[in-house]
């Protein structure tokens, strides 16, 4: 099978008003963010991985971490979530960009692989695939996934703080082709 460009971007940073650094706080022995990118590898569809953090210099050690582990990173807005996406999608020139919290350290690569095969089924049947909106599967397993066509829609017509700040609400709310995958 002959898969589209598919770029799967982890959103991590140090500033969480919940838990300030907890991507960076030990998981046996690692960081929670390497133990997430760790199960990502296990997924049996094709992509790049792409972490994408913020300028500030709280963020300096995630990109430390990314550069030393090989992988992928992209620093933009603090506050501007969707910029960043945006940003990742064009750069990687990927036809599909696929949304992961950094938080979800115990993520199913399954669940990743099969939202993914359900979007891929279905070709130009969706603009946005998800898991999350709402919620069908445990917490912690949430996979978004939107056409780049889709996410340079939304980049261009999102205004609200909440919008830019989460990437995907302005496409819960006006995507045409939406489809919730449930378990």
């Amino acid at each position: 099978m002959s898969y589209p460009a598919i770029v799967v971007i982890v959103q991590a940073r140090m500033s969480s008003s919940r838990l300030p650094g907890k991507v960076m706080l030990p998981l046996l022995n690692q960081p929670l963010l390497a133990r997430m990118l760790e199960r990502l590898r296990f997924c049996q569809t094709p992509f790049t991985t792409v972490v994408a953090t913020s300028t500030d210099p709280t963020d300096d050690l995630i990109e430390q971490f990314c550069q030393a582990e090989n992988v992928p990173v992209y620093r933009g807005s603090l506050e501007d979530c969707l910029d960043r996406h945006y940003q990742i999608a064009n750069h990687w020139q990927a036809d599909l960009a696929v949304k992961i919290p950094s938080d979800c350290p115990l993520i199913d690569p399954r669940v990743v692989d099969r939202t993914l095969q359900f979007f891929l089924d279905a070709p130009n049947a969706y603009d946005f695939v998800s898991n999350l909106h709402p919620a069908t599967w445990p917490d912690g397993n949430d996979v978004e996934i939107m056409t780049r066509a889709c996410l340079h829609r939304t980049w261009s017509e999102a205004t609200k703080p909440l919008e830019r700040e989460h990437t995907t609400p302005y496409i819960w709310d006006t995507a045409p082709t939406h489809s919730v995958l449930e378990t």
